[in-house]
């Protein structure tokens, strides 16, 4: 497989991918009327994490390294930062409050 055929077929699931978010944005609005809605505690804490001052670093790093790759077209993936910055979240989680919360 080419590299000009690799390109061709992420462009065509990109495409599948934006129109399938299309068709679920329109879901949500109909979801996002309820105001007695569950929001997962899970998901703010990882969000905090993620922003927290531990995991500064390792999140400068993973954008440092996609704005590199997006403006040079190097052929390199940020697949290493990503899992350091993954771990430094979930380590954050683990310790935060979070857990105490769910008994």
């Amino acid at each position: 497989m080419t590299d000009q055929d690799y390109d061709d077929e992420v462009e065509e699931e990109v495409e599948e991918v934006e129109v399938v978010e299309e068709e679920e944005d329109d879901d949500d609005e109909e979801e996002e009327e309820d105001p007695d809605a569950l929001v997962d505690p899970l998901i703010a804490e990882r969000e905090r994490c993620t922003k927290s001052y531990e995991c500064t670093g390792f999140k400068h790093a993973f954008t440092a390294c996609q704005s590199r790759v997006q403006d040079d077209d190097i052929k390199e993936n940020c697949t290493p930062e990503f899992f350091d910055l993954l771990e430094c979240r979930d380590k954050c989680v683990g310790s935060g409050h979070l857990f105490h919360i769910l008994k």
